[in-house]
């Protein structure tokens, strides 16, 4: 218990003396929010893999291959999975984002759709993401203390540590620490990673003993499904109400998982980095060479390795793992898990924050609020959100798990939106208010949260979580297309708003594309659609056999299915390197953007306004309150 707790002090006095500095930089206020739009691309290249792969990965799909096996393959296409949508959407945002001189993703949706639906919506997912998503791996971390120092430090302790350390840095520096302290945690919990895998592999024997030990596994009818993808679609019931056949990893449970990834790379959280870049030079390496490549590579092997050694051994997961290193190494080890976390906790709560403070709060209830009050405020939100979640974490760690398993799901549903504002331009504005409405509807009715709300008030649907064996992410985006394009079929002739019409302008200009761009169009599509298919979609089947020999062995001498999602790996990097600088998606782009003045409309009687919005507000905060008591007496007793 000495390294610890020592490298611990070490860890927060670094991100404490880096939040300083930040701060200095800042001018305490002046830049808090975006760092000046300043962040260097390849900070922000970092930023973006780190947070979206290093913390889940490890402690979530680890897990996940220990205790299930290989059948969820999109575990180890994660990468991929989230590069593509960082090369569809990141360029055209960030020069929308620059033409409209937005910082966030949510004056981005004010600025193009007009609605305060969308901008509440995001809203509401920046803060799944602050208080649950990131909560949860914190939550897991707090119990791996515990087991590391045999119980010396309590798992609230260990929460509470955990928070004020997150707490110090975001609230002193802003995004500027975010940025530069996020880009040294992503390198460290890369490392951590690579380590692991190492060790692991050498408590196993080696490679050729860890795939004995698997094949072991598989000649064993008990255990022989882990290795496989158990179809292309079960049509059950749902967990919770019908097992599928062998497990639940079919080759669409793979893809509609994917899709709830991809929903990361369209949240409030990860544009919120995008937007403070300084240029769009870096995006095309970033999401090439960084995320793709190399953080693909750490959940294609890595992960995947950790994870099988706790499927031979369960002993052997994480937790033990570190628990067999000797303790200074293990704390180092620790610590390198804690920065993957936390840099995704980070920048969650600072884009959460800002949301409430800047976005939602002034322009509706104090718009006379200064900058320096702006940011005050927004550093008090910050605390009373991370408070949130630590007090989640050690008092309702079941409601924690149940709203954290929906961030990246209702997060996907901005792909209609944001689709709408870079690539589709025929979808309206009442068809992506609508698709996202039905598409957040989609989420709940199959997702344990919105299952259990339902039958607190006794009404019991007939499907569990994942029905047909296909993710929420999927459901909701079935009902949010369907709709959107029944609804802009309707509403063509609706006009955009002032700042919409230019941005679509802006962006016509801007990317017309080359002509060797334009005749490669039809080429890109199919090979998209076909990675896609062999990667995540129903294609998968034929991993389970094609690494398979006549007489029953696997011929690269490891899992057929393993192979397989290496194999596609490679090839998926090489697609997101064709989609990005061959088809110019993410290219450097070294124009000048002149920014874009909106007409001054004048505004009267706003301070009376506001205060009979504050007013109404606090007579809803109030009413919802006490119809939940009163609904929790009446129901809490069946």
């Amino acid at each position: 218990m000495i390294w610890l707790p020592l490298y611990g002090l070490f860890y927060a006095a670094v991100t404490l003396y880096w939040a300083r500095l930040s701060a200095r930089s800042n001018g305490d206020y002046k830049t808090y929010f975006s760092a000046a739009h300043g962040i260097p691309p390849w900070i922000s290249a970092l930023v973006i893999s780190g947070a979206s792969l290093s913390g889940w990965a490890v402690l979530g799909g680890t897990e996940e291959i220990g205790r299930h096996g290989f059948g969820l393959a999109a575990v180890l296409q994660a990468g991929i999975a989230l590069a593509l949508p960082g090369v569809l959407f990141f360029k055209r945002l960030w020069l929308v984002a620059q033409r409209l001189r937005v910082s966030s993703l949510v004056e981005l949706l004010r600025a193009y759709w007009g609605s305060e639906f969308l901008t509440g919506f995001a809203a509401v997912v920046a803060v799944l993401f602050a208080v649950a998503f990131a909560g949860l791996q914190l939550l897991t971390l707090s119990r791996l203390v515990v087991q590391l120092g045999g119980g010396a430090i309590s798992q609230e302790i260990a929460a509470v540590l955990l928070g004020l350390v997150l707490f110090g840095y975001v609230v002193i520096g802003g995004m500027r620490a975010a940025g530069y302290i996020g880009a040294l945690q992503a390198v460290f919990a890369a490392a951590a990673i690579l380590v692991l895998a190492g060790f692991s592999l050498i408590d196993a024997g080696g490679f050729v003993a860890l795939n004995s030990g698997l094949a072991k596994l598989a000649a064993d009818p008990a255990s022989a499904s882990r290795f496989l993808v158990t179809g292309v679609v079960q049509f059950t019931a749902g967990i919770g109400k019908e097992a599928a056949a062998g497990h639940e990893g079919t080759a669409l449970a793979s893809l509609s998982f994917a899709m709830a990834l991809m929903g990361l790379q369209a949240s409030p959280v990860i544009i919120k980095v995008v937007l403070s870049t300084s240029s769009p030079r870096g995006l095309a390496a970033g999401q090439t060479w960084v995320m793709a490549g190399a953080f693909g590579a750490l959940a294609a092997f890595c992960v995947a390795v950790i994870g099988a050694h706790a499927l031979i051994d369960p002993a052997r997961d994480l937790s033990g793992l570190l628990a067999s290193l000797s303790p200074w190494f293990s704390a180092w080890l620790f610590i390198g898990l804690v920065a993957g976390v936390q840099l995704m906790g980070a920048i969650a709560l600072l884009s959460a924050g800002e949301t409430l403070v800047r976005h939602l709060y002034k322009p509706f209830f104090h718009s006379s609020l200064s900058r320096r009050d702006t940011v005050t405020l927004t550093r008090v939100v910050i605390g009373v959100l991370l408070l949130a979640s630590v007090l989640m974490q050690v008092l309702t760690p079941v409601a924690l798990t149940l709203l954290a398993s929906l961030a990246l799901p209702l997060s996907f549903q901005l792909w209609v939106p944001l689709l709408g504002m870079t690539w589709l331009r025929w979808i309206t504005r009442p068809a992506a208010v609508t698709g996202v409405g039905f598409g957040i509807a989609g989420v709940l009715l199959t997702e344990p949260f919105g299952i259990s709300v339902l039958s607190f008030f006794g009404l019991d649907l007939p499907w569990g979580r994942n029905p047909w064996t296909i993710h929420s992410a999927a459901w909701g985006m079935a009902a949010n297309v369907a709709v959107t394009l029944l609804v802009s079929a309707f509403t063509q002739r609706r006009g955009f708003g002032e700042q919409a019409s230019e941005a679509r302008n802006f962006l016509f200009v801007q990317l017309t594309g080359s002509p060797r761009v334009r005749a490669l169009r039809s080429t890109a599509w199919s090979v998209t659609l076909v990675w896609l298919f062999l990667a995540l979609g129903p294609g998968l089947v034929f991993g389970n056999y094609t690494f398979v020999t006549v007489d029953g062995r696997w011929a690269l001498g490891m899992p057929s299915l393993w192979g397989w999602s290496l194999v596609m790996w490679a090839a998926g990097l090489g697609l997101v390197w064709f989609l990005a600088y061959k088809m110019e998606m993410a290219s450097p782009l070294s124009t000048h953007i002149p920014p874009y003045h909106p007409r001054l409309r004048p505004r009267t009687g706003q301070a009376e306004a506001e205060q009979q919005r504050r007013r109404a507000f606090i007579i809803t905060i109030a009413i919802g309150f006490s119809l939940a008591v009163v609904t929790a007496l009446s129901f809490g007793h069946h």
